[in-house]
C-alpha cells in the first residue's frame, strides 16, 4: 500500500491507486468511469495516478468503480479521520456504509445513467468500499446508497 502525503488525493484518488496496484498484469472484467464503462481491461501498469491499461491510460481520478471476475478481496487502507474536501465528501459516506458492514446495500455509482450496484458490504477503507469481493467503488463517486 503506498503512502501518500495529505492532499485531497487522499480520500479516493490514492485509495483506488492502492487498488488498483495488486491488479497489475489481471484483467478486471470492467471499470467504470464518471463516462463509460470499460469491459475486460488488463491492467499493465499503475505509476502517478494513471492506470495504463489495455484501453489506455486512464486517471484514476476518474475511475468510480471496478468489477473483478473472479471475485478477490484485495487490501484496503484503513479509514482514518480527514481534512478539508475529504471530511465532508468521502468521510460521511465512508462511515455510512462502515455502519452496513455484513449487510446488502445498492450503490448507484458516478457513471453513465442507470448502473446500479449491489450486494453485501464485505469491507470499507479509506475512499473504498467492496461489495461482495466483486466491486471495488470509489466512495467519493457514490450517488445514493439504499440498505435493502
Amino acid at each position: 500500500m503506498g503512502v501518500f502525503n495529505r492532499t485531497i488525493c487522499d480520500c479516493c484518488v490514492c485509495p483506488m491507486q492502492c487498488v488498483l496496484e495488486q491488479l497489475v498484469g489481471e484483467t478486471l472484467s470492467s471499470i467504470g468511469t464518471f463516462i463509460n464503462i470499460l469491459s475486460d481491461v488488463t491492467i499493465d501498469e499503475v505509476t502517478d495516478f494513471i492506470a495504463f491499461t489495455s484501453e489506455g491510460r486512464i486517471p484514476i481520478c476518474q475511475i468510480t468503480f471496478i468489477r473483478l471476475v473472479p471475485i478477490k478481496q484485495l487490501k484496503l487502507k484503513p479509514i482514518r479521520k480527514s481534512k478539508g474536501e475529504c471530511a465532508c465528501c468521502e468521510d460521511p459516506i465512508t462511515n455510512l456504509l462502515s455502519s452496513f458492514k455484513g449487510k446488502n446495500v445498492t450503490v448507484i455509482p458516478l457513471t453513465p445513467e442507470g448502473f446500479i450496484l449491489s450486494g453485501t458490504v464485505i469491507d470499507v477503507g479509506e475512499g473504498i468500499v467492496n461489495l461482495n469481493n466483486l466491486f471495488y467503488t470509489s466512495t467519493c463517486a457514490i450517488t445514493k446508497v439504499t440498505p435493502q
